[in-house]
C-alpha cells in the first residue's frame, strides 16, 4: 500500500476498539490494510467526537475526482454492508479509504484492480437517532 502518512485520520475510542477486536479475528489482506489505517490514526474520546471526521455509520457524501461523481454511503462493520442500501464495508477499498477523513479532505486509494481512485469527502453526517443517543450520553 502506498504512505499515506500525510493525510490525518481519525478514529473514535468506541470505534477503534470495535475495529481492533474485529482484526484481531480477521486476518485478510483487507484487514491488514484497515490495521494500516488505525494503526496510523489519532484516537478521540467518543465525547469529544462532534461530526468532523467519517466514523462507523457516518453517511458519507464524496466525489470521485475522476469521474466527477457524488455517491452517498454508509460506512459500516462488514456484517453490515448491504450494496442495495448503499451501506459500505469499513473492509471494503473506499471504506477503508474513508474512514477517519475529515470534511474536505482528499486521498488517493489503490484499487485491487491496480488503479487509483480519487475521493474527496463533501459531507459528513451520522443518522439522527447516533446523534440523538450520543446527546444523551454526553448530556448524562
Amino acid at each position: 500500500m502506498q504512505d499515506l502518512s500525510h493525510i490525518p485520520i481519525f478514529i473514535k475510542q468506541s470505534d477503534y476498539q470495535a475495529l481492533t477486536e474485529f482484526i484481531r479475528r480477521n486476518r485478510s489482506d483487507a484487514a491488514n490494510d484497515l490495521q494500516s489505517e488505525v494503526d496510523r490514526a489519532d484516537i478521540v474520546e467518543d465525547c469529544d467526537y462532534n461530526n468532523d471526521f467519517v466514523c462507523i455509520d457516518s453517511v458519507v457524501t464524496f466525489m470521485d475526482l475522476d469521474s466527477l461523481t457524488l455517491t452517498k454511503v454508509t460506512l459500516v462493520m462488514p456484517w453490515q454492508a448491504n450494496v442495495t442500501l448503499l451501506k459500505v464495508s469499513v473492509l471494503s477499498p473506499v471504506g477503508c479509504a474513508l474512514l477517519g477523513l475529515q470534511k474536505g479532505s482528499e486521498i488517493e486509494w489503490p484499487l485491487l484492480n491496480g488503479k487509483v481512485r480519487r475521493l474527496s469527502v463533501q459531507n459528513i453526517d451520522i443518522p439522527v437517532c447516533k446523534n440523538r443517543r450520543q446527546r444523551v450520553a454526553n448530556a448524562g
